[in-house]
């Protein structure tokens, strides 16, 4: 199962114990972090051994509530302070070993106070959750971390300012890492970042990303290293845009043990070695584009290999790998490698592109035409799902120009076309954000923009979707899967995979209208869409513009 899902959500601060923030070579790569651990003794004995696979470590203490009372509060039990002793030294092990960046992680429980009515709304409980966020932040400065783990807008400005106050250098990563998330979580996190970019705090603000925990396509895993940047000019003011643009990131996670802990029964088995090497490739790729951080989560260890003799020294268990042919050494030998794309991979096209945009020479736009989806959409919607309410489907649009002020007539009164600035170089598009998760069962959206080719060319429409989906080009429908399952349909295929389908499709010279109707039955409302050439690279010179 995955660390955290929902609401329940962990905000990791890393914090710079006694240096000054460190500038890495631009050809360091980024640092990769494992998810997670407990003090003990076998890091302190084997701190070389392990900074060649981790550059440090995520040490979980439990809720933030919780967290706060028994390790900084007035009075530490016996066991605290014992806590407090064995970190120290592993963090000073790890630290002379080369692996610094460790942080104290605390969550928000499932069955916390947070975010109910009582908490949201009382001046009590926030200056009592900024309090004890401050003496989180406090105890990881003590200790020696590089930071700290925790998971509306005033109450993160808040609790941002105590952990600023306390550890001015401190770096934040919050997980699960995105901003298209439900409302009281976006405004806790936007809340959080705004503080942030208000003292121009110099560790930054990190979204871990889980979205990699699936091995998806090449050109899905890169775009997923700038999967939330082109959002942020849109959901924070000029300070917050000119903030993450110098000092954010997009952190991407991976799952190497997902094929035996995913609990799916849909994930392909397949040889370990061939899911190693799966892995590598996403590990290149991530490593070439990620600009601080990548990081590594596993329901077992994997940050040492078992022994009868660790066992019986350390007590360190034996993990429960499942398949006799399934051995970590490939994964170290992988981690110890730091894989990247060789130059002349043909990836490296859109590698440069990402950098373009790094450095202001494209637009958010512009980055999703190089990954081959359109980066703004009309919208029209949400109207009634075809199956169940056809006459309140808004079905006549599809023959008509967009425009934006003709009504159509839905169940709950009338919509119009609007633009939307999706801007996810994955090709993703949240109907669910979209529409903030409100009256989204049952429901249907009609989608809109206009590919523009130089010359009239073979292409591939790639396509993933969440329950039913009908595309057309033009006037004619190239792929309908309106239909879907009794239970509905998830996004991901084999549990793995973004895009289900690979359609041939002739894009004609000049522009044409690209048309999406999605459909959905209940919960989580998505769809994919992206177009290719044969190689399942993006074709230079393709345009999505909304005229």
């Amino acid at each position: 199962m995955r660390p955290a899902n929902g609401l329940r959500f962990l905000l990791l601060l890393a914090v710079l114990a006694l240096a000054p923030l460190v500038a890495y070579p631009a050809d360091a790569g980024p640092k990769t972090l494992c998810y997670s651990i407990q003090p003990n003794a076998y890091l302190d004995d084997h701190a070389a051994d392990v900074a060649r696979l981790y550059d440090g470590f995520f040490f979980t203490v439990g809720s933030w509530e919780e967290a706060a009372e028994r390790l900084a509060g007035k009075s530490p039990s016996a066991s605290a302070k014992d806590w407090y002793e064995k970190t120290r030294k592993n963090l000073a092990s790890l630290r002379a070993a080369g692996a610094g960046e460790n942080f104290l992680t605390v969550s928000f429980g499932e069955e916390g106070s947070w975010p109910s009515p009582s908490a949201l709304l009382t001046e009590r409980y926030s200056a009592s959750m900024a309090q004890r966020f401050g003496a989180l932040a406090n105890l990881a400065r003590q200790t020696g971390f590089r930071g700290l783990i925790a998971a509306a807008r005033s109450e993160g400005r808040r609790c941002m300012a105590a952990i600023l106050d306390a550890f001015p250098e401190a770096v934040i990563l919050t997980l699960p890492g995105t901003l298209k998330c439900r409302p009281l979580a976006r405004a806790y996190l936007l809340g959080m970042l705004k503080e942030a970019a208000s003292r121009n705090a110099p560790g930054g603000f990190h979204l871990g990303s889980e979205y990699t925990y699936c091995l998806h396509d090449p050109v899905t895993a890169l775009a997923s290293t700038r999967c939330e940047d082109l959002a942020i000019p849109l959901l924070g003011d000029v300070q917050v845009a000119d903030y993450w643009r110098r000092r954010c990131t997009i952190a991407p996670g991976v799952w190497p043990l997902h094929m035996i802990e995913t609990g799916g029964p849909d994930y392909p088995i397949q040889p370990w070695q061939k899911e190693m090497a799966e892995l590598r490739q996403q590990m290149a790729i991530l490593r070439t584009a990620a600009k601080r951080y990548v990081w590594c989560f596993t329901g077992q260890p994997s940050w040492y290999r078992y022994t009868p003799k660790l066992k019986q020294k350390y007590g360190l268990a034996k993990q429960d790998l499942k398949r006799p042919d399934i051995d970590l050494r490939l994964w170290h030998e992988l981690l110890k490698a730091k894989p990247t794309l060789p130059g002349d991979a043909p990836l490296m096209r859109l590698v440069d592109k990402v950098r373009a945009y790094d450095a202001g020479k494209l637009t958010g736009e512009q980055l999703c035409d190089a990954f081959g989806t359109p980066g703004q959409w009309w919208v029209l919607g949400p109207v009634g799902n075809p199956h169940t309410e056809p006459q309140f489907a808004a079905l006549e649009s599809l023959g008509q120009p967009v425009n934006p002020y003709i009504p159509y007539y839905v169940h709950s009164g009338v919509v119009r076309w609007f633009a939307y600035p999706n801007m996810d170089p994955r090709g993703l598009m949240s109907a669910s954000f979209l529409f903030e998760w409100r009256n989204t069962d049952n429901s249907a959206a009609h989608f809109v923009s206009f590919v523009h080719i130089p010359q009239t060319r073979a292409a591939f429409l790639q396509v993933g979707w969440d329950d039913g989906i009908v595309v057309r080009l033009g006037d004619r429908v190239v792929f309908d899967k309106s239909n879907y399952p009794p239970r509905g349909k998830g996004i991901l295929y084999h549990d793995k995979h973004q895009f289900e389908v690979r359609v041939p499709v002739k894009l004609e010279k000049g522009a044409s209208r690209l048309s999406v109707l999605s459909l959905n039955l209940r919960g989580a409302w998505i769809f994919a869409l992206r177009i290719t050439d044969e190689q399942d690279l993006p074709i230079d010179g393709l345009q999505f513009r909304l005229e």
